[in-house]
């Protein structure tokens, strides 16, 4: 390190010291807050920080027996809701950087491994929490905790940390907060500044989960009651827009819910599961917005209120699940994969107007800017009036890019109602909102296969075609693929893709009464045209999309569910495979 680097972390060791031995706690850098005691906000006043003096952190949140074994920091931002493990990561490698930088100094020289063991030490003494889960740094780096469904969690104004080490390793604290601040800007929300803080006494009894729940402890006043509350509300309307698959199907089963008799439930049922349904309803009971009654589930009036607010913001809601999708944070896995695609996608070349270049003998002159040119040079030249010279010429330059055009044929069949179809939804949406090419849906089911969504980059349009998707019945896998084929051809597909998502076996023929054999038969006819083909199938049927997937020539991966993480997580780095092939 430089000396003045040096300098500053022996500086912050004295200065952190100085202060908590005085009860009190520091804000480090424009975001973060540290000490040892227990810190609070008032939701109406987010940028003000209130430090209980006679609250130890490690007390309250460990049960530890004695004061000042625990540091607590928080670092702010805006509400949301993030995943812990990605975090966990940055502040591991923040924590390696760290013991890199320090043994340099020291002129140790420690092997990658021992360097690697040490930052596992300390990440063990790290406690992490976030909206989606707790645990030490290094359990989440690892995946080793559960982490709670996004159904279940609320939005957090601050990631919490519980931090056990020695005074003479304080320094890494501010690699810590580094990696807290990037892992939460990666994951597309904004840091929030820290005002002011507070210290002062608590006059009131703080609830054991209060400091790192939704809000924070201690306050009760009614503008912090109502600011909950519509913080919860919110929260409600995002988990029904994910069970239902948008804003307005939300609206739609809170209408049905009347008290005239829920006569309609059975369609929410049909494409969501009945078991998803019930678990629906309890959720919306439990809260308080549904009651139940001899005949059927109706809306209380706070049940009545969130549909009202639905109805009144519903333009604004649409927009905040586009900007949660787009802000999906892909997780990577690891996936048994069968690869057989050799294809690579062909480059389209356009002129690319901001780049500008001296002529060299082709077309698309670039007339403003070699007016500028001739007319620089003949008033340089002394010239009364400007001419235009060979060497003024100025052209435009090329820019080249690959145009993928997505077509993702789903399995709809009677096993795919509930999770499986609503995650293979989520990955429409997802795909059309962050690639902006054009993505088109076909479903087979029963007998048939149909398109429910042409080729677009229209939102509306894609949510519209998938909403009329009810899964039932058998897999005609075979008309799927012919389907799909013959879409692409019509449309002059340009780098087609095919995303094949299945969990079963076919079992309606479509040529010959072996719908096996006219599968395999149809997916001779995607290499044939020359069709990139990605199969995400499971393990029961792994044998057979194994088969199918060479005879396509196409990359097979079997997940252990086709949940919304691991269908993203496949098709996007299939995608970008293809297109920077």
């Amino acid at each position: 390190m430089e000396r003045s680097e040096r300098h500053q972390r022996m500086t912050l060791e004295h200065y952190l010291t100085a202060y908590f031995k005085q009860n009190q706690g520091v804000r480090l850098g424009e975001t973060t807050v540290i000490s040892h005691k227990v810190h609070g906000n008032d939701p109406g006043n987010p940028g003000e920080i209130h430090i209980y003096s006679d609250q130890d952190a490690g007390r309250h949140y460990l049960k530890n027996s004695s004061d000042n074994l625990v540091l607590h920091m928080d670092v702010f931002h805006e509400p949301a809701m993030l995943n812990p493990v990605h975090i966990a990561r940055r502040v591991w490698q923040g924590l390696e950087t760290y013991l890199t930088k320090l043994f340099e100094e020291e002129s140790e020289d420690l092997t990658r491994d021992e360097i690697t063991n040490l930052t596992k030490k300390l990440t063990q003494n790290i406690i992490l929490r976030t909206s989606a889960g707790s645990g030490n740094v290094f359990e989440l780096s690892s995946l080793k905790v559960k982490l709670i469904p996004e159904k279940q969690q609320k939005p957090q104004t601050h990631v919490h940390l519980l931090i056990s080490m020695e005074s003479s390793h304080y320094d890494s604290i501010l690699f810590i907060a580094d990696g807290v601040e990037q892992a939460i800007l990666n994951q597309g929300f904004e840091i929030r500044r820290v005002e002011k803080i507070v210290h002062r006494r608590k006059d009131i009894e703080i609830e054991s989960a209060g400091g790192i729940g939704l809000g924070l402890p201690g306050f009760s006043s009614a503008e912090a009651e109502k600011y909950r509350a519509h913080q919860n509300r919110l929260q409600m309307i995002m988990n029904l827009a994910s069970a239902f698959g948008s804003i307005e199907d939300a609206g739609r089963f809170l209408d049905t819910l009347s008290a005239a008799g829920n006569i309609f439930l059975g369609t929410f049922a049909r494409k969501h599961g009945d078991g998803d349904l019930k678990q629906t309803l309890l959720d919306l009971t439990n809260a308080g917005m549904v009651k139940k009654t001899a005949f059927a589930f109706v809306l209380t009036e706070a049940g009545k209120g969130m549909r009202d607010f639905i109805r009144e913001h519903q333009k604004e809601l649409e927009a905040q699940v586009r900007k949660s999708i787009r802000r999906h944070q892909i997780v990577r896995h690891n996936y048994r994969t069968y690869r057989n695609s050799e294809l690579k996608s062909r480059k389209s070349h356009l002129t690319d107007h901001k780049k500008v270049s001296p002529w060299s003998g082709h077309s698309d002159i670039a007339i403003p800017e070699t007016v500028v040119a001739a007319s620089a040079r003949s008033f340089l030249e002394g010239q009364p009036r400007m001419t235009v010279k060979k060497k003024d010429l100025r052209v435009f330059g090329k820019k080249s890019f690959a145009p993928i055009d997505t077509c993702i044929a789903i399995d709809c069949s009677g096993s795919m109602v509930g999770e499986k179809i609503r995650a293979v939804s989520y990955l429409a949406e997802h795909f059309l909102l962050t690639s902006k090419e054009k993505v088109s849906v076909v479903s087979f089911q029963e007998m048939e296969a149909r398109i429910v969504v042409p080729f677009t980059k229209n939102y509306q349009k894609l949510q519209e075609g998938l909403r009329m998707i009810q899964p039932q019945g058998l897999t005609p896998l075979a008309k799927g693929i012919v389907t799909s084929i013959e879409l692409m051809k019509q449309k002059r597909a340009r780098n087609p893709l095919l995303v094949l998502i299945t969990d079963g076996i076919p079992n309606f023929p479509l040529w010959t009464t072996d719908a096996q054999k006219d599968a395999l038969t149809a997916a001779k006819l995607i290499s044939e045209n020359k069709i990139r083909l990605v199969c995400i199938g499971v393990i029961p049927n792994e044998d057979f999309m194994q088969e199918l997937a060479s005879i396509g020539q196409g990359n097979l991966y079997i997940v252990d569910e086709l949940d919304k993480n691991s269908l993203v997580d496949v098709v996007t780095r299939e995608w970008e495979q293809y297109k920077y092939s």
